[in-house]
């Protein structure tokens, strides 16, 4: 007898269910909502997030579950962008996506600065994948190659690699030269997270 996959329709995590455990008892492992059973049947209360309108720039807390019925702004009424905030991958930042991506973001921006030459920057890159995947639905975490992207290079006066910048509300935050320790800019995003 294998174990089943069950999706939380709270979160869309993909749960193992173990053979020996009766579905109807089993919790998600990420929102620790029943996966099965009456109280999941009635839909316990989703999970949310907050996102960014694209518009007024007024944030709006957002149930997971309501994200692709044409979540709107709570203050203009324009629909709030969501289509990447739960991937839990890095976007690719370029001279020409960067507003659309960074400034206009539904979510806080951590922007990674790298050079395919830097061999700093080969060993953050995991981490920084990883990263994505751990606080998706928090903050958005981009990736710009400077080599390919000239202008934003020059706007930010990137001279050395790696580096994160911070966006929060369509405006630069904070500049986080070097090699930046995972903890720290967690604690730095959670300012931009909570506030």
């Amino acid at each position: 007898m294998s174990s089943s996959i069950v999706t939380c329709r709270h979160c869309g995590a993909k749960n193992r269910i173990p053979p020996d455990k009766p579905p109807e008892d089993a919790n998600c492992g990420r929102c620790h909502q029943p996966l099965m059973g009456p109280s999941a049947q009635q839909g316990a209360e989703s999970p949310k997030i907050t996102l960014r309108c694209g518009q007024c720039r007024t944030k709006n807390r957002v149930p997971v579950s309501k994200l692709h019925e044409g979540a709107k702004c709570g203050r203009c009424g324009a629909l709030l962008p969501h289509g990447d905030v739960l991937t839990g991958r890095p976007v690719l930042v370029s001279d020409t996506n960067f507003e659309h991506l960074v400034l206009r973001s539904p979510l806080p921006v951590l922007l990674y600065s790298w050079a395919p030459w830097c061999s700093v920057c080969s060993g953050i890159n995991a981490m920084v994948d990883q990263l994505a995947d751990e606080v998706k639905g928090k903050f958005r975490i981009g990736k710009l190659n400077v080599d390919a992207n000239p202008k934003l290079a020059g706007q930010f006066n990137i001279l050395s690699v790696p580096t994160f910048f911070v966006f929060d509300g369509g405006e630069l935050k904070q500049h986080l030269p070097g090699a930046v320790p995972r903890h720290e800019l967690l604690l730095k995003m959670a300012f931009y997270i909570y506030a």
